[in-house]
């Protein structure tokens, strides 16, 4: 039991926050350094593109109190040295909360994955709309985050001067005359600041496979989350996390890019990553082999140059003094969101009945097409030594057979149209010209041609005569080349789905699926931001 005891008394002592902040006099806090990311609550935040203003409500320089005092914590992160906080800060601590274990997710639609990508004018949301205007794709999504500190702002923060001096510019009501101003300061500060947070790290990359390409190259209907493993191992192996076995190797191709029977110039995927806190790494790793020496030094950089992962937001009217400019801020934010609000988003693709159509619109298999015949004429054609030729065409295509009816004439005119439907490509074309006789027919000319995309008239001729025919091969949705043997994207028609809030929503709720609310605001309003890092919770507090 003491033993016991003991192990549980270090795992809570390694996992609790350090607490050790203490009172510093004028000399000590002028030659002690700012806690690391002690400017990163205070500042103006937009819900709408989920990005920081780079413009602070709160000051976060002033150090020293009226008396000449401040607050110092040691930092057990960076050798325990006493480092400095902000007037405005309040409830610093020290922790180390790394997993490094690789979150993820998969979407089959744009409708889901919209909850995923960020904001609605975020980078990420714009990759993601881009692609589905594009193509039919599937999101994946992997994520990696790390936290070391955490603090908040005071409940009465002093204010920046900058801001103060707005402010004091701002006309006193809100209203059609006075709104371009109170706008302009929405277009400065965002719509919130920010005043709780947890720094670190984040990692997240999503990426947009081809669904239709990556059906044509192999990945069953149902596998389509043989995708989305494929990418989770690929990423796993770039980070050092796992190695790729031999019996792996199926995803080899998907994860270089490459399709094995059907192509498109973009490749099977693409992707966009953000990389959040420490140095200067952009996020691209290989997928095929270990390539870690650059996240393993960002993982290590994250102590010493935090940023947000976590953090909790405040509307900034909150700050707002003056009673009348609150309550016009408030409505001004509330328009704004209006404004800038995406209220639909696509729904599920339809896409009508065809044999080669699966129920998500792809095609089941290249190299398929409508192919249409026409079998025209000929002439010159030289039957019978005595009198006219009682001439008739036979057509194959595979196992598909035609025939024309006979006309007497050496130059008979058919015109025969036969829509043969949905074909297999790779297969030839045969014509035979025929003499009908009463003891047995004669053939007169034969040949063939290889289907290819697009209208064709062509002839072919003999000695015992001349035959004109003429086809028109469509390839089928998604397939494109002379034989419908290359991948063509193909946007999916987008439908219209509500996606309004419904009034007395939870603002502060963590789903899985998060949407923001700005609760208390006259007008509910969701805005899709799941913000898919790991853990990003924003709080809209109430009033």
């Amino acid at each position: 039991f003491t033993i016991y005891a003991a192990i549980l008394l270090l795992s809570l002592l390694y996992h609790s926050p350090v607490l050790s902040c203490q009172p510093g006099n004028r000399s000590q806090c002028e030659s002690a350094p700012f806690v690391p990311g002690y400017n990163l609550v205070g500042e103006g935040f937009d819900v709408v593109t989920l990005q920081r203003k780079g413009a602070y409500l709160v000051d976060v320089n002033t150090f020293l109190t009226p008396n000449g005092t401040c607050t110092l914590c040691s930092n057990p992160l960076q050798g325990n040295v006493l480092q400095r906080l902000p007037v405005s800060a309040v409830d610093w601590r020290a922790f180390t909360q790394c997993n490094t274990n690789i979150h993820s997710s998969v979407h089959t639609s744009f409708l889901s994955a919209s909850l995923e990508v960020g904001g609605t004018r975020s980078a990420a949301y714009n990759f993601a709309t881009a692609r589905a205007r594009e193509d039919r794709y599937t999101f994946s999504t992997h994520r990696v985050a790390c936290k070391h500190y955490g603090y908040r702002v005071s409940n009465r923060p002093p204010l920046s001067s900058e801001f103060i001096k707005d402010l004091a510019r701002l006309p006193r009501l809100y209203n059609s005359a006075t709104r371009d101003q109170y706008e302009e300061l929405i277009h400065t500060y965002g719509t919130h600041f920010i005043r709780k947070v947890r720094l670190g790290g984040r990692l997240r990359r999503v990426t947009a496979a081809r669904t239709c390409l990556s059906t044509l190259n192999g990945f069953s209907l149902k596998e389509v989350h043989k995708m989305h493993s494929c990418l989770s191992l690929g990423v796993s192996v770039g980070l050092g996390v796992a190695g790729l076995s031999h019996g792996q190797q199926s995803c080899t191709g998907f994860l270089k890019n490459q399709g094995k029977t059907v192509t498109h110039d973009s490749g099977l995927h693409q992707h966009f990553t953000e990389v959040v806190g420490g140095t200067s790494w952009t996020g691209e790793f290989s997928l095929t082999h270990e390539d870690s020496a650059s996240y393993k030094n960002w993982l290590e950089a994250l102590k010493n140059l935090p940023a947000i992962v976590e953090y909790t937001i405040r509307p900034i009217y909150k700050l707002v003094p003056s009673w009348t400019k609150k309550t016009g801020m408030k409505a001004a934010i509330e328009q704004y969101l209006k404004d800038n609000a995406v209220r639909t988003s696509p729904s599920e693709p339809t896409c009508g009945y065809s044999s080669n159509l699966a129920y998500n619109c792809c095609p089941k298999t290249s190299s398929r097409g409508n192919l249409v015949v026409t079998i025209v004429r000929a002439w010159d054609l030289q039957g019978d030594p005595i009198g006219v030729t009682d001439g008739y065409v036979k057509m194959w295509y595979g196992s598909i057979y035609r025939r024309t009816h006979m006309i007497q004439t050496n130059s008979p005119w058919w015109n025969a149209r036969y829509d043969l439907g949905m074909v297999d490509t790779h297969l030839k074309l045969d014509f035979e010209v025929w003499d009908e006789d009463v003891i047995h027919d004669d053939r007169l000319i034969s040949c063939d041609v290889h289907v290819r995309q697009g209208t064709h008239e062509d002839t072919c001729s003999d000695s015992l005569g001349k035959f004109e025919f003429k086809f028109t091969l469509t390839c089928d949705r998604h397939l494109t080349g002379d034989r419908c043997d290359r991948y063509k994207p193909s946007p999916q028609k987008q439908h219209s789905v509500s996606m309004l809030c419904k009034p007395g929503a939870n603002s502060r709720k963590t789903l899985p699926q998060l949407a923001l609310v700005l609760e208390n605001f006259s007008v509910c309003y969701c805005i899709l931001v799941r913000l898919f890092s790991f853990g990003i919770i924003i709080h809209l507090n109430p009033i």
